[in-house]
């Protein structure tokens, strides 16, 4: 691909990002898509089979740089408490920072788009091998530090509030700093431990 073309898919996918979290998939028709990335709609057509295939590769994207934002080396030295809060906090701040991501995700993972992957990857119970950070650090070293409780509920009891938070510290009804995360992080780690 030219660079041109290049650019040009990485604006259609920005603005993809955008209006699917702004406005979800359904009221994000391909002529405003085009609109806002400043390209034809037939521009789209060169790069995306359909919407379908955007949105997936736009999930391709996200997850890829979210996983990147998550990967702090494991220093042997820290507890596995630790560990998971660093994890905890490293998400929170990723998703607090990139709020049409986070829009975007819980979309997808919530649609018929990504619910075979949210089975699969976050919840432990596919053969994708695709798994997220928090299910490698689940299935890892921190079994043996973690109450015995299937995937769901294990994910249920971090992510849940995780995701209640950040949705309203995006919508401006709460604040998430530095204090609150921790105590957020120390409190999913307390409902885990055992």
């Amino acid at each position: 691909m030219t660079p041109n073309g290049q650019q040009k898919r990485n604006d259609i996918l920005k603005a993809a990002l955008e209006l699917f979290a702004e406005h979800g998939f359904h009221n994000a028709p391909m002529a405003q898509l085009a609109k806002r990335a400043n390209v034809a709609v037939g521009s789209i057509y060169r790069y995306f089979k359909d919407k379908d295939e955007l949105i997936h590769e736009l999930y391709s994207e996200v997850d890829v740089t979210l996983q990147k934002a998550l990967v702090r080396a494991a220093e042997p030295s820290i507890s596995t408490q630790q560990q998971f809060v660093h994890l905890m906090t490293d998400l929170i701040h990723y998703l607090q920072d990139h709020p049409y991501e986070f829009k975007f995700l819980e979309q997808y993972y919530n649609s018929p788009f990504g619910v075979e992957i949210k089975r699969d990857k976050l919840l432990l119970s596919g053969s994708s091998g695709r798994q997220s950070a928090f299910g490698q650090f689940i299935a890892g070293t921190a079994k043996e530090s973690i109450k015995p409780m299937s995937a769901q509920v294990l994910y249920a009891l971090v992510i849940g509030p995780v995701t209640f938070l950040l949705r309203d510290a995006i919508s401006g009804l709460v604040e998430l700093d530095e204090p609150r995360i921790k105590e957020l992080a120390d409190g999913c780690w307390n409902a885990i431990k055992r």
